[in-house]
């Protein structure tokens, strides 16, 4: 028993931090921070993103580390110890939420494999139309299930290890060696003859930007996306955590070790399109897969060794995939863990369970958009049940009694803006809304077929609505199951 306990958590800090750092950065810092930034005003952009980390990211990854690391629990049991039984639903909700990033997150970390292997078997060659293999590989009906399936196995076996054996060892080697190949394509880019341009878009301090309500809305919701705060995947991570690990500073380390990597990616990114592209803007403008496996790929067709960094490229996008889907598979693994389920058991229900539940997204890109969509805006209300639990335990309270303790970094102010959250939430959420109902506005309530209604506020707020009405039904049952607490040692 003494040596499962001990495999079950964290071995070291710099394990724990790795983890961590590995949870947030993701696809996202790879092919959506850099076209983000670029069409949002550059410099004016990256502060508005740091800005958002204090008002909104760094005090809700301190809640989700409190709750953690006070219940030992994962994210349906931690609500019912710290808000009470009657609580316990929204616990689920959250999980729900994640889980259903997961289901389709797995799906992109095949797609980052599948141009892997292509760039090691010749595919991405001079003269490729990357269009129509995007598009074929896209739309081609089980095309990407192996490769979804493929991806799941991998992080299953890593999670069948356990922590200190499993997630830790493997992002002390993803993490140091993604920073490495984006470092390594940063260099390449920022020397390519033209790239002066793509640094000047980027970083042009275009200060007037600051007046643009849509430059904070889209820094907030960059922020929210891809540093994974309120999600509950931090929460699992410091259910492993030793009793005197930092949480003040360890979220501050997590957020700004994320925006770094997503500004050395965008260093990566546009100043190779503005030096290799006839139209750069609609490089830029053609969204997050557009972007990577379309007009990035086109470009590695191009330039001077562009085979080698191409695999660097999709190297890095499956480093980062696979250390922030370990964390959603985990956040599953620790709930069936609380039920009473033994780790291994437990790891291969939770993958298994992800595999088959991330069918559908294999399947239909439609189907795949539309969860992105749904589960992606339903992280907002994840964070919006981490503040209002926060409030209801008491802001003061838990600064006193769980953080400053053991904190060395002292700044209770930072954790004291999660009091405005429900504030951004409103704010970002209108914005959203109003975006939606302009897509659709015939039909914004409508949700099926959801390959016509990918993007309707309807086809959001009715998956909620279920969610929320199951979990509420199974309310006092899942408090009955969530028993079992991980037992901490120094």
């Amino acid at each position: 028993m003494a040596e499962i306990k001990k495999a079950d958590q964290w071995a070291s800090r710099w394990g724990l931090i790795f983890s961590a750092i590995g949870m947030a950065v993701g696809t996202g810092n790879i092919w959506r921070f850099p076209r983000v930034a670029a069409a949002q005003g550059g410099g004016a952009f990256v502060l508005a993103c740091v800005v958002a980390l204090f008002l909104w990211a760094i005090p809700l990854l301190m809640a989700e580390s409190v709750w953690g690391k006070v219940t030992r629990m994962g994210v349906i049991g931690s609500f019912k110890e710290m808000l009470g039984r009657k609580w316990t639903w929204a616990g689920g909700c959250v999980a729900w939420i994640s889980l259903g990033i997961a289901f389709y997150y797995a799906v992109v970390m095949g797609w980052c494999v599948r141009y892997f292997v292509y760039v090691l078997t010749g595919v991405i060659k001079p003269g490729l139309d990357t269009e129509a293999l995007w598009t074929a590989f896209s739309t081609t009906p089980g095309a990407m299930v192996p490769w979804h399936i493929i991806s799941m196995v991998i992080a299953t076996i890593v999670i069948f290890k356990g922590i200190s054996q499993g997630l830790e060892k493997i992002n002390k080697i993803l993490i140091p060696s993604l920073f490495v190949l984006l470092v390594v394509l940063m260099i390449r880019a920022i020397t390519l003859p033209g790239a002066v341009k793509g640094l000047q878009y980027l970083f042009e301090p275009r200060f007037e930007l600051f007046a643009s309500g849509r430059l904070w809305l889209e820094a907030f919701t960059q922020v929210a996306w891809s540093t994974g705060a309120g999600w509950g995947l931090l929460l699992t991570y410091f259910v492993y955590a030793k009793k005197t690990e930092d949480i003040s500073l360890n979220a501050t380390t997590i957020c700004f070790a994320d925006t770094s990597a997503a500004m050395i990616a965008a260093m990566a990114i546009i100043p190779t399109i503005f030096a290799l592209s006839s139209d750069p803007m609609a490089a830029v403008g053609s969204g997050n897969t557009g972007l990577a496996f379309i007009h990035l790929t086109k470009l590695f067709t191009v330039m001077p060794a562009g085979t080698l960094f191409a695999g660097f490229f999709f190297l890095a996008l499956i480093f980062a995939a696979l250390s922030s889907l370990l964390s959603m598979v985990e956040l599953g693994v620790r709930l069936l863990m609380d039920a009473g389920w033994p780790r291994h058991k437990a790891a291969l229900a939770a993958g298994i369970g992800i595999t088959i539940l991330g069918l559908p997204s294999s399947m239909s890109i439609d189907f795949l958009n539309n969860q992105d969509w749904v589960w992606g805006v339903g992280l907002l209300v994840s964070g919006v049940f981490f503040s209002i639990g926060a409030m209801k335990i008491g802001v003061d309270k838990i600064w006193r009694e769980y953080i400053e303790p053991c904190s060395d970094l002292k700044a209770s102010w930072m954790w004291k803006l999660i009091y405005l959250f429900p504030l951004w939430f409103v704010i970002i959420f209108t914005w959203w809304i109003k975006q939606a109902m302009s897509w659709y506005p015939d039909s914004w309530w409508k949700w099926l077929p959801i390959s016509e209604y990918t993007y309707t506020v309807g086809t959001m707020v009715y998956q909620w609505a279920i969610m929320v009405v199951v979990f509420l039904l199974l309310n006092n049952w899942l408090a009955d199951k969530m028993t079992h607490k991980f037992e901490a040692t120094d």
